[in-house]
Parts: C-alpha cells; structure tokens; sequence
C-alpha cells in the first residue's frame, strides 16, 4: 500500500461558507467587481401602479373634502348673512319704515351778519316763531346749517343695505324752492349728494357678498304738467319723438309690482357708466328762471335703481326690487315766484302733485282700504315704494329767512303728516330709552354678523383656491391615464394607421389615413380635382341666385327692383364663363377631404389639370344632398 507522505489539503465542505463562496462561478469570475459589494434582492416587491393609484386616491379624497369645507363654509356664511339681515330689518322698523329729516339750509355769505333768525335747530325739533307765535315740529333727525354732505349720507347707508335685502326704498327730497333740494341729491363735484353716494356704494356692498350675484340698472323720468317724460331717452331725427317720449303707461301686475311700459332702462356695471347715465338724464330734466331761484327744477326728477339678485336659495329667478331717488319740485306760493304763462302752469302743477303726495301719507296713515294713488302720475308710479314693507325716507328743506317763514311752516306741517303714518303717538322718555337700548342691542348683532361673515369668505377663498389648484393638478398628473384606459391600444391589435409623409412644401401638417381601403382603389389628386371641380361648376348658379335672392329680401321694393339689370348681367356672364378660367379660379378654395391634406399648390404652376369629361354624372343622392345643403 503506497502512502503518500505529503500534507494534502482537503476542504471540508461548506467550512465557514468559503468553499462555496470560492468555488462559485461569481467569484472565480475575473470581469466580476470584487471591490463591490452584492446587492441583496429584496423579500417584497412594490408595484408602482399600486403606488399611483393610491396617491390618486388619496388626492381625490382631498379635493372632495375641500368641496364638502365649501359647501359647510358657504351654509354658515349664508345664515349668518341671515341674522344680519333681520337685525337691520328690525333696526329699521323700530326707527319707522317711513323716515323723516330736516335740513336747514346755511345764509348765503352776504347774510351772514343777520341776527334775527325765526327758527331754532335742536337734534329732532324745529322751532319756528312768527308773528308771536311759536310752533314746534319733530323729526328723526335734524340737520343744522354747518350739516355736512357726509352727514346726510350716514342716515341714509342703512336702508341701501336694505334695498341689496330685498326692499323697495323710496327717497324723497321735498321743499321749497331755494332750499337746496338738488344740492342734497346731486351735490357738486367737491362735496357729492346722495345720489352720487348712492350709486357707488351699490357696487362696493354688492362685491362684498360673495354668496349672491347682483346685476344693477338705471332709469331716469320725470313728471312733468302731468305726464311722464323719459330722460334717458335716445333722440332719433322724428318729428314723433317728442309725443313718443311722453307717452308712457303705467301699468300694475297682479301683485301691485308698478310696471312703466316704454321707460328706457340701461344696465350699469360700474361706478362711472352709472354716473355717465345720470349725467345724460340730469341734463335733460326741464329748468326755468323764476324770482325765486335762477334755475328752479320746474318737474319731479325720479331716478330709479333696478337690482336684480341671484343667489343659489333663489332659484333660476332673479328677485328685482326697486331704489328710487326723487328730487321733487318746489312747494311754493305763485305770488312770490311771480311766474306767468308756461312757468305758472308748471308751478300749478308740481303743487297738484304735491298735494296727492300729502294725501296718499295721509291714507297710509289712517290704514285706510283705499289709498288714493291714482290722483296723480307721482303717486301712481312710487305705489310699490310708499305702502308696506317698503323703506321711505324723506329729507325736508327749509329756509332760515324770515320772508321764508310760511313755506317753513307748510313744510314742516308736511313732514308732521309723514311722520305720523308711523307714529300716531309721541313715545314717552322710557319708552324712547328702551328702544334705544334695542337698537344699540341689534346693532351688536348686526355687526358681529358682519365680522363673521367677512372672516367666513376669507376661509371660502382660500379654500376654493386649495381646490382649483388638486383639480388642475389631478387633470394634468391622472385625466391621461383615464383616457388612455378608455381607449386602450395595444400592440396586439394591429390597427391599420397609416401616417402620410408631408412634402417639402408642406411641413409641418400631418394628417392621419385609417387604411378602411387598399391603397390602389383610393382617389388620385386628377380624379379629386375633377369631381371637385364639377362640383363647383353645377353648384354656382344656385349659389349665386340664392345670394342674389338673399339681398333683394333685405331691401325695400323699390330697391330690389334697381338690381334687376345687374342681375341678369350677372347671368349672362356666368353662363359665358370658359371652363379652363373656371378651374384656375376655383384652384384656390379646393377644400380635400379628411383623407388627404395636399394642396394644388404642389402641383407645377406650368400645368393646369382640366377633367376629361365637362360634365361629369354623380349618383341622384349624391346631388340631393348637396342641394339641400344649400337650401
């Protein structure tokens, strides 16, 4: 037995790993990076397509929680606008839907120095003494001399916001002439009326509310000898304007909504074009010179301010509801203007009116079952703004000299029966202190509503740009992947697409062919501009007489008959037409189908491709349809 004597190293298998390790095919591999350490495959998988769809998920979850937010932001918002609304309707009632001022109009700067004046000013009384007597009258509010524009203007705000509610507000300036009606109203460009004010403050309220749409539109009339004129008017060269403009119905539905057929009303949707449209009718409103006054209004200027709401709680239907500003003519005696002809019949007139006015407040306030609105054209279209739930205000003038101490005190006697159709009877101290207490509590209510309703549309803006921004993002990250889905295209379904290769002189319009038919039994480009061409050919003639018929119609009798010579020219010339001029001028507007896009500028300019056949036949449907495409 031979035994070798050398030390022979036999590997035990698998000692501490490294046979296998040495022996394996990775490690004996030269090209193998040593220096590298393995990477270990994972013992999970993850599928990016479970990854998409869960952040898919995820992001619609997000925008239908926004939209929810909204909704909730939007409910809150709208019953806190709610509160507020009834707050200042309650407000307004406890002060009394029919609210009367005074404002004493300051002496001219060469009367200044006069020290006798007949009336004394306190904050809700006038005194005025004549002859020696002495008479008081109340009002909610009065205005001394030194009363600012501004002033004026904050008695007035709250019932503006009561028109954007939903009320028909009626504002009147009644008084002597001289007074400075239309200074209250109008104002100048340094210190502006109420109209003005008005009007701007309609569109900053109304872009406030985010929850409800408004829509703004002006109208201007005035009553002038007992008719109704319409200011805004356009003036065409017609003998029959002047009768046409005083023309004017009034008309009441079954709901008592005043209705004036023929009023020109123009929808304002800003500040300056509302004031442009005032401006326009303003100017046009009839003014005479009397001893009283170099421009005395000789009519009732009524400017009215339709509002249209649209809210989501309101349906389809817009609600409408009426603001009107009335600057009325002056109350005065005839004697002392010393007006004759027109101006004494002017004057007569505004008086009539005034004196219905008087009696229709007089009505309201006895509650009585007849109103008598109808005695004059003023009343009958301010019905819907004088009686129930409608807020009136009226600012009344008057003069602080002492020739003026009559038209003072019928002024004043005025306002007492306006101020009487609210309150039949003076309240007492404590009851004047319990309803200031209400007020001021309703005021805290309204303007807590207020701040609430400012911080909820911050929150809704915020929350509707958080909500435009998933939406654009989930359209450009998801809306292809669900298109594609839609459509799916695999390589499996061979779709016979064929891309045609524009030419040199066409680059840039690609046009995709679906190959529905061999290549061979297509249409060639002579063929195609053949049957394009018969086409035009059979198809001009009625083209042309349908124009022709269409002209005629649009024009008077005696005019179409002109064109008769022309039109048998045309025909004439038609018909003598060369077929080969025929094609070079229809060469430009040949219009190919979806399945080809060359254009017959491709073709040499040299070469005019003409169609064998001059009059080519095409199937009797063919030639029907196309007919009646033309009918």
């Amino acid at each position: 037995m031979f035994i070798s004597t050398e030390d022979e190293n036999m590997p035990l298998p698998l000692e501490n790993g490294k046979a296998l390790e040495n022996s394996s095919p990775v490690g004996s591999n030269p090209d193998s990076n040593d220096d590298e350490p393995s990477q270990e495959i994972p013992s999970t998988f993850t599928d990016v397509n479970v990854v998409q769809e869960d952040e898919k998920f995820q992001l619609e979850q997000r925008i239908l929680n926004l939209e929810g937010e909204i909704v909730s932001l939007r409910h809150k918002e709208r019953s806190l606008d709610e509160k507020r609304r009834e707050a200042l309707n309650k407000i307004l009632d406890i002060k009394g839907c029919i609210r009367v001022f005074s404002r004493v109009r300051p002496f001219s700067p060469t009367d200044k120095q006069r020290t006798h004046q007949p009336i004394s000013v306190e904050s809700e009384k006038i005194v005025v003494r004549s002859g020696g007597s002495r008479k008081e009258f109340e009002f909610d509010k009065v205005f001394p001399q030194e009363s600012l524009q501004e002033d004026v203007f904050a008695e007035v705000e709250p019932i503006i916001r009561s028109a954007l509610d939903g009320h028909n507000v009626c504002i009147l300036a009644y008084g002597q002439t001289g007074t400075g009606k239309t200074y209250t109203m109008e104002g100048i460009t340094e210190s502006p009326g109420i109209i003005p004010r008005v009007l701007q403050e309609l569109f900053n309220l109304s872009s406030l509310d985010s929850s409800i749409s408004f829509t703004f539109s002006i109208s201007m009339l005035e009553v002038y000898l007992g008719s109704i004129r319409d200011l805004l008017a356009p003036r065409p060269s017609s003998r029959k304007y002047t009768a046409s403009r005083c023309n004017l119905n009034i008309q009441t539905d079954s709901k008592g909504s005043v209705e004036i057929d023929g009023l020109t009303e123009v929808e304002i949707s800003n500040f300056t074009k509302a004031k442009w449209w005032y401006h326009k009718g303003r100017r046009v409103r009839s003014t005479s010179w009397t001893n009283v006054n170099e421009t005395s209004s000789r009519s009732h200027c009524l400017t009215r301010i339709s509002i249209y709401r649209y809210g989501d709680t309101l349906g389809g239907k817009p609600e409408a509801t009426k603001l009107w500003m009335v600057d009325l003519g002056g109350s005065e005696r005839l004697l002392k203007t010393g007006a004759t002809g027109q101006t004494l019949d002017e004057g007569r007139a505004i008086n009539l009116s005034l004196s219905a006015l008087g009696d229709v407040i007089a009505a309201l306030r006895r509650k009585k079952g007849h109103v008598p609105y109808r005695n004059s054209k003023l009343t009958q279209v301010l019905k819907d703004s004088l009686g129930d739930k409608s807020k009136v205000l009226m600012v009344v003038h008057v003069s602080p000299y002492e020739e003026d101490v009559g038209e003072t005190t019928c002024s004043c006697t005025f306002a007492k029966r306006a101020r009487a159709a609210e309150c039949n009877r003076e309240l007492s101290e404590e009851s004047k202190k319990q309803r200031e207490k209400r007020i001021v509590e309703l005021e805290g209510q309204m303007k807590e509503a207020e701040e609430g309703c400012t911080d909820l549309s911050t929150q809704i803006q915020k929350a509707d740009f958080l909500l435009s921004e998933n939406r654009r993002l989930f359209v450009k990250k998801y809306q292809p992947l669900e298109d594609e889905e839609t459509f799916p295209i695999t390589p499996k379904e061979n779709v016979p697409e064929i891309t045609v290769t524009p030419r040199n002189s066409e680059k840039g319009l690609k046009t995709n062919v679906t190959s529905s038919v061999p290549r061979f039994m297509s249409s060639t480009v002579a063929s195609r501009i053949r049957e394009t061409t018969a086409e035009k050919e059979i198809h001009s003639r009625p083209k042309s007489v349908r124009s022709w018929a269409r002209s005629s119609m649009q024009i008077s009798g005696s005019q179409s008959n002109s064109f008769d010579r022309r039109f048998k020219a045309h025909l004439r010339t038609s018909n003598k037409r060369s077929r080969y001029s025929e094609i070079n001028t229809m060469a430009g507007d040949i219009k190919y189908g979806d399945d080809s896009d060359i254009k017959p500028s491709v073709l040499p300019q040299s070469k005019t491709i003409a169609p064998s056949d001059p009059k080519p036949r095409k199937p009797l449907a063919h030639h029907r349809r196309r007919m009646s495409d033309l009918l």
